[in-house]
């Protein structure tokens, strides 16, 4: 005769049970904490706070800044506000390091959020950014900033990348645990403690006998496949920011590859630019600023793969001026409409004269009528006869 457990049985077994993986899982978000510091650990986290807080006090910008440093190093507030016409204090710094076009859209689907409304904005983008290259920091910064509504739209996208799963796989981890998503910091942490700071110039001891190269230039092949991630992010990205501002500048940026003269890498850059001007063509509110043809392209007027030195910043600065007032910005500020002239009293017509005095109103008793002789004769007195 076999014997069954009864529900309750089986229910207390259940109980019991997770009973043990509580005071489990209870430790392990201790350690996370500790570990993270609370989520706080880490430069790149604090690059994405940061950013947030600065596009979140300046409620009354009418001009905001996207993008990864490439798009702020050489573009000052002051330079933004000159060329549409607007002042220093009407620009709010809205980058982040490092923030290619999944990270901005992230940004700006938290704008939509909270309802900020821009006149002008600006985001810009080289021909690297839209290599897919994964990292797992550009998915820490979406995870940060995205809205729990846009998760599954952001999950849709991830499905144009070369493994989407990494990318889903790296957003559901770093949800869960501060420590996975950035163990950059920790490992230094760690490491410095235990080790204590690596001798200067031989860091790379650790993982490699030679140094790594500097002068690596990052790129890739611009095959359909190699860019598909990142222009789905550049479209939703342009036409979002649609949503939050009336006027975008698209700005073409340089990156070192620009100096490279190899058929190769010129095709490259021709793909690029059409593909960029198709996207900006295709949405009213977007204008392309190209600061590749005639850009920095000398090498030496970069000091890395994309960030260009002083001479190259001031090449880049007045090229920019150029470009701007070629699409005919600052826009003229329309001239005040006079005050309108308050209508002339129309001269009044002389005054009629004075109408004749009314007769004098008649006596309202009529005057006697003269008395009429009796029509009976008298009587004769008495006595007289004939």
């Amino acid at each position: 005769m076999r014997l069954t457990s009864s529900p309750a049985r089986c229910i207390a077994a259940d109980v019991k049970h997770l009973l043990y993986i509580l005071p489990t899982l209870a430790a392990l978000w201790i350690v996370d904490g500790t570990l993270s510091q609370d989520r706080y650990i880490g430069w790149e986290r604090n690059s994405v706070r940061n950013s947030t807080d600065r596009w979140e006090r300046h409620r009354r910008a009418s001009v905001a800044l996207f993008g990864s440093s490439t798009s702020k190093d050489w573009l000052p507030a002051q330079l933004a506000a000159r060329v549409v016409g607007k002042t220093r204090r009407d620009v709010v710094d809205a980058h982040t390091n490092g923030c290619h076009q999944a990270c901005t859209w992230a940004t700006v689907r938290k704008m939509m959020q909270r309802e900020r409304r821009y006149e002008v904005a600006f985001v810009g983008t080289n021909l690297f950014q839209l290599c897919e290259l994964p990292h797992s920091k550009r998915v820490l910064q979406q995870q940060m900033q995205l809205p729990a509504a846009d998760v599954p739209r952001a999950f849709g996208l991830y499905l144009e990348a070369e493994q989407p799963l990494r990318y889903m796989g790296r957003f559901i981890g770093m949800t869960l645990s501060g420590a996975y998503a950035d163990t950059a910091p920790i490992q230094r942490w760690l490491s410095e403690d235990l080790f204590g700071k690596a001798t200067r110039g031989r860091e790379h001891r650790w993982y490699r006998a030679d140094r790594p190269s500097s002068d690596t230039v990052l790129t890739c092949s611009y095959e359909d496949d190699a860019i598909a991630y990142k222009r789905a992010f550049s479209e939703a990205l342009l036409d979002d920011m649609g949503q939050i501002a009336d006027q975008v500048f698209l700005m073409m940026l340089p990156d070192r590859t620009l100096g490279l003269d190899e058929p190769e890498n010129r095709e490259r850059w021709r793909r690029h630019m059409a593909l960029h001007r198709e996207m900006a063509d295709a949405r009213p509110w977007v204008t392309l600023v190209d600061l590749v043809t005639d850009g920095v392209s000398d090498p030496k007027k970069f000091r890395d793969g994309f960030h260009l030195g002083r001479e190259g910043i001031s090449d880049q600065q007045k090229l920019f001026e150029q470009r701007m007032r070629e699409l005919g910005w600052p826009k003229a500020k329309p001239s005040p409409k006079p005050p309108k002239a308050s209508p002339k009293p129309s001269p009044k017509p002389p005054k009629a004269s004075p109408k004749p005095s009314k007769a004098s109103p008649k006596s309202s008793k009529a005057s006697p009528k003269p008395s009429e002789p009796p029509t009976t004769p008298p009587k004769a007195p008495a006595g007289a006869g004939g």
